[in-house]
């Protein structure tokens, strides 16, 4: 008798995205002949599909692989944060080096702004200047709390020594083509250019999780290269498993 194939989970494929699939994924924006924006990641078949950004060559057609399919997991991350899973159960990967400016609009936008720093952390080319206290963490030179000339707007900087900078600007004053809405109930729409994604679920990182990480990152050493793989994937986990549980409650 055949042994049951276990259900592939939404824990499972953040899981696997954080250890070598965002890197996997980074080798087909290398590949292609455009500049790709965003992938989604189907939890049920493992399907991978590329969304390039319209008009950057090679067309805007989708590019469909499977996971099984990928290139090899050469090379880092580059600036590729997991934003949430969609209705379609599929989780939405964007690429911040696709982008000059995003911005997330939410009552407290820090706290998805929290998970893509976090996310950004584990390659360690990648260097964040923010002048939000609420997203600043540890004492990582790495992970920087300055001063941003401007209007005074809440921003995080994202550099990977490959120019341009990536600009994320929590609650912009005038909406760019590149947005987050996040919702209170956690749920939210992703925008990039004319391509929108309707999200069961947006990766954040609320106050008391935030503050045990910090604590955690201080006893381990603010020197070190960043998070641990598991400060992110494990509390994405439970964050998403503490939305299941509240919509089933209600």
């Amino acid at each position: 008798m055949t042994a049951a194939v276990p259900e592939v989970t939404i824990a499972d494929t953040v899981r696997w995205l954080h250890e070598e699939g965002l890197v996997r994924l980074a080798g087909v924006a290398e590949q292609a002949s455009g500049i790709i924006a965003a992938y989604t990641v189907e939890v049920a078949t493992g399907t991978v599909v590329a969304h390039p950004v319209a008009g950057s060559g090679g067309g805007s057609d989708v590019i469909t692989v499977a996971a099984d399919d990928l290139p090899h997991p050469v090379g880092t991350a580059r600036r590729l944060v997991i934003v949430g899973v969609t209705t379609a159960e599929a989780l939405l990967v964007v690429d911040l080096a696709a982008t000059l400016a995003i911005s997330i609009n939410a009552d407290f936008p820090e706290q998805a702004a929290r998970s893509w720093v976090l996310q950004l952390m584990l390659n360690t080319e990648v260097t964040v200047t923010t002048n939000c206290s609420d997203v600043a963490i540890g004492s990582s030179p790495r992970l920087r709390q300055s001063f941003i000339p401007g209007g005074g707007a809440l921003i995080v900087n994202v550099d990977d020594s490959r120019p341009p900078v990536t600009a994320i600007t929590l609650n912009a004053a005038t909406e760019g083509p590149d947005h987050l809405e996040l919702e209170v109930d956690g749920t939210g729409e992703m925008y990039l250019g004319s391509r929108f994604w309707a999200l069961s679920h947006v990766m954040r990182i609320e106050d008391e999780a935030w503050a045990a990480l910090a604590e955690r990152l201080d006893a381990d050493d603010a020197e070190s290269a960043g998070p641990p793989v598991g400060s992110v994937t494990d509390y994405s986990i439970r964050s998403h498993s503490s939305h299941r549980r509240s919509e089933a409650n209600r």
